[in-house]
């Protein structure tokens, strides 16, 4: 029972760090650009994070106990696992930088299967590869999208003028984009949080726990999520309401494919690497990659899941 506890406390733990940092990237365009208010904002994330990881999230649960770590039994591992991503991801909180909840998880669970020899690295290097192409997709399709608007020229400004004059709809349509963004956090990240608890054969009601979770990502969002939003949506680019549609629109998409194809994925890199696209159009190269909070988001990115690997494994060497 007191293990049960533990194991519960540190999930719910877990969920509201991940849910701060996925309704960063998920809600972005739409409270960037002034659509909604922060909290309106929250309470849309809920909902639809509860949606896909109701339909889809089961995929990724499989990935991460079966195809990724091998079938490993000891329940302990699943407390250790859990443990190691959740520092981590406290971690990159705390420095108010967006963090992929999937490197992190992927991590805790591979360092578990080097440890008991079942790593599976050709599913390990299929998930890195699969956030590779998608993350070079993502900043592409927007660059090209995006210079279709930017600069104002006589060749878009009949594009422009239509714009203007559906402007409630544009809106409209930005939100809808956002939603979809956090259907996608949904289908790919609750079950970074839930598969822990499955190590060992746990017995739980798995579409209960879903719903639970991803409530919990709400929750995170809105007691956490202030900071990481405003690192995205402002200390980068200012984001304008057309820039902010195609980013979800975007990103949101590859998403769901890596998650119909059971494959945990970045959806941290996606949105940001989008938001640098747009900051390439507009500042250029040199001015965008000179920026201290590029420099900052990157340097995270690479400490952060390798420490969810060293502790993981420093961890279970420790303790079993």
């Amino acid at each position: 029972m007191l293990l049960l506890i533990v194991y519960f406390s540190i999930s719910i733990f877990l969920a509201v760090n991940m849910g701060a940092s996925g309704f960063s990237i998920a809600f972005t365009p739409s409270y960037a650009s002034g659509i909604v208010k922060r909290k309106t904002a929250v309470f849309l994330f809920s909902v639809f994070v509860v949606a896909g990881a109701f339909l889809v999230g089961p995929r990724i649960v499989e990935t991460l106990t079966s195809r990724l770590a091998g079938q490993i039994t000891d329940p302990n591992s699943g407390l250790i696992i859990l443990s190691s991503a959740t520092l981590t991801m406290f971690l990159a909180n705390l420095l108010k930088v967006p963090q992929s909840t999937s490197f992190v998880m992927v991590g805790a669970f591979a360092a578990a299967g080097l440890f008991f020899g079942e790593v599976n690295v050709r599913t390990l290097i299929e998930i890195f590869a699969f956030a590779v192409i998608f993350s070079a997709l993502s900043f592409v399709v927007t660059y090209l999208a995006i210079r279709k608007f930017y600069p104002l020229t006589a060749r878009n400004m009949v594009l422009h003028e239509k714009i203007v004059r559906n402007k409630t709809l544009i809106r409209r349509f930005i939100l809808f984009t956002d939603c979809y963004s956090g259907f996608a956090i949904g289908t790919n990240n609750v079950a970074n949080v839930i598969a822990p608890l499955l190590i060992g054969g746990a017995i739980f009601n798995m579409p209960l726990l879903f719903v639970l979770f991803a409530l919990l990502f709400g929750a995170g969002a809105l007691v956490m999520g202030k900071g990481n939003i405003d690192t995205l949506s402002r200390d980068i680019i200012p984001i304008g309401e057309v820039s902010a549609g195609i980013i979800s629109l975007v990103t949101s998409n590859f998403v769901i494919v890596a998650s119909l194809l059971g494959l945990p994925a970045p959806l941290v890199q996606f949105t940001t690497f989008s938001v640098l696209a747009i900051s390439m159009v507009k500042d250029g190269f040199r001015q965008t990659s000179g920026k201290k909070i590029v420099l900052r988001i990157f340097s995270v990115w690479l400490i952060v899941p390798v420490a969810a690997v060293a502790i993981s494994w420093l961890m279970h060497y420790l303790l079993l």
